[in-house]
């Protein structure tokens, strides 16, 4: 396949109206696909950015402006730190449906995964979110997916699908969908009928009120994403007004930036999706400023990022082995030595197999006090 058949170079040179005076700017520490670049293989990259300007499935008609408002503001910002090999492809090239550029978004990130890149797409609206997971879908035996929220975009009453819809595409009808969280959802703004249906398919719902307090319960639920795919809507209006629901409450937009980086130290996400920024109604290009800064706290993530593997042989790793009166297995955790985190072995009944999942160290805490901690129950369900 060759890519270029699917995206337009990039026709920024440098950001408008600023003046480029520091060869540390980030567009100056990566390579741009611009018509006279030559990108090589692209196996030679760590990690790719591809725009997708499109909206027309979506009432927030303007994000398709999104890309290059985000790139103009993402040149601008000194570059991390980094060893990371980064290009930045372009955009998809807009079919003559949005199911058309779905393809197109489908096929690039496919091939990208093939050859070991990261992904951070630039959107565009959320349900841009289908076409990444049926890439990994076709990637993978099983994908995780994150979505970061202030609603659960399960309108079942929708008259057709959409961005506000788009999960009942996902939800229900992905047999390869093995672990979704929707974090961040506001109950002013979430049907119960949402919050049922992911819990009675044994996934998880984390309101924002559950997480403000403390952030580092975002982490574990990130770590064992393939998929972030992050609605600049959650993010309160004061920080992020480009959006055409925005909402007086909602993350602050310097916990926008500490969830991206989370999903960059996560050992597994391999897509990140930033969505739904409205350039019409974006105030001095603030919500596309953070936009870029949170590309900006995912690729230091990334720089960060220790793959571990945890079990009873690794010495980088201490077992806990909490026993249970109710349960015919013990429950066995894993702390790493190296970073505090921590996970949980869950039994598979129907073969001698586990799964090892993250979790934090309040589970460790619900455990010791008799209780099964939820992340064990669900992941038990789901597997047999």
């Amino acid at each position: 396949m060759v890519l270029n058949d699917y995206l337009n170079p990039v026709e920024l040179d440098k950001p408008e109206e600023y003046v480029l005076n520091s060869k540390e700017l980030f567009n100056f520490t990566i390579t741009v696909n611009t018509a006279n670049v030559d990108l090589g293989d692209l196996s030679n990259y760590n990690m790719a950015i591809v725009g997708v300007p499109e909206d027309r499935n979506s009432p927030n008609k303007g994000s398709a402006m999104a890309p290059e408002k985000v790139r103009i503001e993402l040149y601008k910002l000194i570059s991390p730190v980094s060893k990371l090999k980064i290009v930045d492809l372009g955009n998809i090239k807009p079919g003559n449906t949005y199911t058309d550029t779905y393809f197109a978004l489908k096929e690039v990130v496919y091939q990208l995964l093939c050859d070991n890149l990261t992904i951070i797409i630039i959107g565009g609206t959320q349900d841009l979110t289908i076409p990444a997971f049926n890439a990994c879908e076709n990637y993978k035996n099983s994908v995780n997916l994150a979505v970061i929220d202030s609603r659960i975009d399960l309108n079942k009453d929708a008259l057709k699908f959409d961005s506000a819809s788009y999960l009942i595409e996902l939800l229900p009808k992905k047999n390869k969908l093995f672990k979704f969280v929707n974090v961040g959802h506001q109950a002013y703004l979430t049907e119960k009928a949402n919050l049922e249906l992911v819990s009675k398919l044994f996934h998880d719902a984390i309101r924002l009120g559950e997480v403000r307090g403390d952030l580092k319960k975002i982490e574990p639920l990130l770590r064992d994403s393939d998929i972030v795919s992050f609605d600049i809507g959650s993010v309160r209006q004061a920080d992020a007004p480009g959006h055409y629901r925005s909402n007086p409450n909602g993350f602050y937009s310097e916990e926008g930036c500490q969830i991206a980086r989370y999903a960059g130290l996560s050992d597994m996400v391999r897509v990140l999706g930033i969505f739904e920024t409205n350039a019409r109604l974006d105030n001095n290009n603030q919500t596309a400023a953070l936009a870029a800064q949170m590309i900006w706290h995912f690729i230091d993530g990334l720089e960060n990022r220790i793959i571990e593997t945890p079990g009873p042989d690794n010495n980088n790793f201490k077992t806990f082995i909490v026993a249970h009166t109710d349960l015919d297995h013990d429950m066995t955790f894993y702390k790493s030595m190296k970073t505090d985190r921590w996970w949980l072995e869950v039994p598979n009944i129907t073969n001698s197999a586990s799964t090892t999942v993250s979790c934090s160290i309040d589970d460790y805490h619900t455990a010791c006090n008799h209780e099964v901690p939820d992340i064990w129950w669900k992941t038990f369900q789901k597997m047999g």
